[in-house]
């Protein structure tokens, strides 16, 4: 029998990915880009739904029916009208454009090969309105934890234990993690493997570029701080070239 995803289970998706601080980030560019607002591989609505509060109008796709179903919930709890659709993001048709795309929290990660992701970022591309904005952040490697198995046990919440099994493939460019959440008073939970491609910061301009799209800022962190080789994310803002 295969072990659930993670995905699969959305309250405990919630403890373990916690208020973080993309979200101010996401809703200060919305409020400068305008809207419509298009989340790609928006989970349980963490960003969603404070976007809709903010009164922005927002559409919002996820390939999970388990973790859409969560999103809607929580919509309705704070009583406010959100587009929810399930779908792939590497091939959509969404029949209108937008301000501003988001894809946070690593999500571009799930998108393993360069296929998969020229395909998505062209389809971005032509859901963008004249002048909108494609904001992601992924991880930035750091290639001397990458390069060796390794275990290790992180305090998610307090609610939250999870013991991580991690190996890389540095030909594929995707780190495999196997996780076992520990929880009190339950008996512990193995979750299938979540498989993330890494994008090392130098490639990240030309696989824009496959599709027709320019980085014009990169940052750090979500202050806005330079990128370095210490930062933990990538965050970046794109768009497609304003003709000279």
């Amino acid at each position: 029998m295969t072990d659930a995803s993670i995905y699969d289970f959305p309250h405990l998706y919630d403890l373990m990915v916690g208020v973080g601080p993309c979200e101010a980030f996401y809703r200060n560019l919305a409020r400068r880009t305008g809207q419509p607002v298009l989340e790609l591989a928006c989970g349980t609505g963490r960003l969603t739904i404070p976007l809709a509060l903010d009164g922005f109008e927002v559409v919002a796709l996820d390939i999970s029916p388990k973790m859409l179903a969560a999103a809607r919930a929580k919509a309705e709890s704070e009583d406010v009208e959100i587009k929810f659709i399930q779908g792939d993001m590497r091939a959509f048709d969404l029949g209108q454009r937008f301000a501003l795309v988001i894809v946070s929290c690593n999500s571009l990660g799930h998108l393993m090969t360069n296929d998969e992701l020229k395909g998505s970022l062209c389809c971005i591309h032509r859901h963008l309105a004249a002048g909108g904005i494609l904001a992601f952040d992924v991880i930035n490697p750091q290639v001397t934890k990458l390069s060796a198995a390794h275990v290790e046990c992180v305090q998610a919440s307090s609610e939250i234990t999870v013991e991580e099994v991690a190996t890389y493939d540095p030909v594929q460019q995707v780190r495999h993690a196997r996780w076992r959440v520990l929880q009190p008073g339950r008996s512990s939970r193995k979750l299938a493997p979540l498989s993330l491609r890494q994008f090392f910061p130098q490639e990240v301009p030309l696989l824009l570029e496959l599709a027709g799209l320019e980085l014009i800022a990169r940052y750090g962190d979500f202050d806005c701080s330079p990128l370095t080789a210490a930062s933990a994310n990538q965050i970046c803002l794109a768009h497609p070239p304003i003709d000279r």
